[in-house]
C-alpha cells in the first residue's frame, strides 16, 4: 500500500517535496484548498452576442402612377406567388388613347406603302418617303411608351411571399409615394448582429451559429452569409449576417441571442469557474507555491458552464486554489488536497 503522504506528492508534484513538509509542519495554522494543476487544453472559443431577425425579402409595394385604385385582388395575410397581380388601376384612358395610337398607325402603313410605290417613278422626293417612314416609326414608340404604362397600372408581387395588412381599399386615390402593403419572404430568415472588431479575423462564411428569441423555447440554427468587410467607426464592431433556412415560428424585426463558434481550436488554460476572485486589476486565482498562497491577477477570455479561459497570468503546472477562497490570503499556508 502507498502511504498517504507519497500519495500525495504524486498527485501533486509542482508543490515539491519541501512544500509539503512545510505544510506537514505548519500544524492547525495551514488552510487545507481543492487545487487544479493548470495545464493546456483545446478549446472551441465561443461568443455570445444580440441581433435582429430580419425577412429573407422585403418590400413595401406601392404604385408608379397616380391613380385611382379599382380592384384588389388578394386577401390580405396570404402567401402570393411571384407575378401574381395584387392591384389594379384605373386604365379606361390608357386604353383609349391607344386605340387611338393604333388607328393612327394604321393610316401610316398605308401612307409608307403608297409612299414606297410612288418612290420608283418619282412621283415623290426622297424626303417624303423618309417622312412618311419616321411618322409611322414614331407611332409605333408611343404606342410601346402606352403599353408600358398601362402594364404598370396593374401591380404584381416581384417575389414568393406573404402580404400583410393593406393600407388602402378600393377607390382610393393613389400616387408613387404612397405605400400600399407589405410584401416578406419569411421562407428563410436573415440574422443581423455585430462583433466586437478584436474577433474580425475570426469569423468568415460559412461559420454555424444558433439562437433563441424571446417566448420561443426552440433553439435555432444559422450559418454566418455575409461579413461586412469593414468596421462600424461609431461602434467599434463588426457587422454579420447570417441566415436561418429553418425559422418555423420565428417572424422579423424579432429579437435573438446569439452564440457563435469562432473559426478553430485554441489551446489555451481553462480553470474552475469557481477559482476565479477579484483582484486589485480585475480578476485573480490564488496559486500555491512553498506550501503558501499568493493572488496572482490574470486577463480571463472565454467562459463555459464550469470553466473560465485564462489568457494572461498562468504557466503550465502551476497549482491553484479552487476551494476555501474567502479565508485565503497572499502569504497564508495552504496544505493542497485532491478534489
Amino acid at each position: 500500500m502507498i502511504a498517504p503522504r507519497a500519495c500525495l506528492l504524486m498527485i501533486f508534484p509542482a508543490l515539491g517535496i519541501s512544500a509539503f513538509a512545510q505544510s506537514q509542519g505548519s500544524g492547525s495554522t495551514a488552510l487545507k484548498a481543492e487545487v487544479y494543476i493548470a495545464k493546456p487544453a483545446p478549446f472551441a472559443q465561443t461568443v455570445s452576442t444580440v441581433g435582429s431577425l430580419r425577412a429573407n425579402e422585403s418590400v413595401a409595394l406601392s404604385s408608379e402612377l397616380s391613380r385611382r385604385l379599382v380592384k384588389i385582388q388578394f386577401q390580405e395575410g396570404t402567401d402570393v406567388a411571384a407575378g401574381d397581380a395584387l392591384f389594379k388601376l384605373d386604365d379606361s384612358d390608357l386604353v383609349s388613347q391607344l386605340a387611338e395610337i393604333d388607328a393612327r398607325i394604321a393610316l401610316a402603313k398605308s401612307t409608307k406603302v403608297r409612299a414606297e410605290n410612288l418612290l420608283p417613278s418619282e412621283s415623290i422626293s426622297q424626303q417624303e418617303f423618309d417622312a412618311a417612314a419616321a411618322q409611322l416609326s414614331i407611332l409605333e414608340a408611343q404606342k410601346a411608351t402606352k403599353t408600358t404604362e398601362i402594364a404598370k397600372t396593374e401591380i404584381r408581387a416581384p417575389f414568393a411571399g406573404r402580404v400583410g395588412i393593406r393600407q388602402v381599399s378600393e377607390g382610393a386615390f393613389v400616387s408613387p409615394n404612397m405605400p400600399l402593403i407589405q410584401l416578406q419572404d419569411i421562407s428563410h430568415i436573415k440574422v443581423d448582429f455585430p462583433l466586437p472588431e478584436r474577433y474580425a479575423g475570426q469569423v468568415r462564411s460559412g461559420q454555424k451559429f444558433t439562437f433563441t428569441v424571446a417566448g420561443n423555447g426552440a433553439i435555432f440554427e444559422g450559418t454566418v452569409t455575409v461579413v461586412e468587410p469593414a468596421i462600424d467607426s461609431a461602434t467599434r464592431s463588426l457587422r454579420v449576417r447570417g441566415l436561418c433556412t429553418a425559422p418555423q415560428g420565428l417572424l422579423p424585426g424579432g429579437f435573438a441571442e446569439i452564440t457563435l463558434t469562432l473559426d478553430g481550436i485554441t489551446k489555451g488554460f481553462m480553470v474552475p469557474s469557481q477559482a476565479i476572485v477579484p483582484s486589485p486589476r480585475g480578476q485573480g486565482i490564488y496559486l500555491i507555491s512553498d506550501g503558501k498562497a499568493k493572488l496572482q491577477p490574470v486577463e480571463i477570455g472565454t467562459r463555459t458552464d464550469d470553466k473560465v479561459q485564462i489568457l494572461h497570468g498562468l504557466t503550465e503546472g502551476d497549482v491553484v486554489a479552487t476551494t476555501n477562497l474567502l479565508r485565503i490570503r497572499p502569504g497564508v499556508e495552504v496544505i493542497a488536497t485532491a478534489r
